[in-house]
C-alpha cells in the first residue's frame, strides 16, 4: 500500500489547471499558469503549492514527477519541463511577496 507523500495534491491541481488553460509547456505559458493560479487560488493556496514543490524537490522524488507526467499525458511536457514549471512557479511566488 503506497502512502501519498502530499496528501494536498496541490502540484496535481496545479497540473489539472496547466492543461485546462491550453498554454505551451514552455516558461511563458508556465509564468501565465503560475498569475493565474494566484489570480483564482489566491496566494495562500499557491504558497502552499509553492511548500510542496520545495517538499518534492528535498526528497528529490524524480518518481512523483514522473508519475504527474504520466498521468496527465500533456504533449511537450517532460521530466525537464515538469522541473522548469515548478521553477518558474517558485520565481513567480518570489515576485509576489516584493
Amino acid at each position: 500500500m503506497e502512502i501519498n507523500k502530499y496528501p494536498e495534491n496541490y502540484f496535481e491541481h496545479y497540473m489539472v489547471s496547466f492543461s485546462g488553460i491550453g498554454q505551451s509547456p514552455d516558461k511563458e505559458g508556465f509564468e501565465k499558469l503560475a498569475r493565474l493560479y494566484i489570480d483564482i487560488e489566491g496566494l495562500d493556496t499557491f504558497s502552499e503549492l509553492i511548500k510542496e514543490i520545495q517538499l518534492i524537490n528535498v526528497n528529490n522524488d524524480r518518481s512523483y514527477f514522473e508519475s504527474v507526467i504520466n498521468n496527465f499525458e500533456i504533449k511537450g511536457l517532460d521530466i525537464n519541463k515538469l522541473k522548469e514549471m515548478a521553477e518558474v512557479a517558485i520565481v513567480v511566488f518570489e515576485k509576489s511577496l516584493h
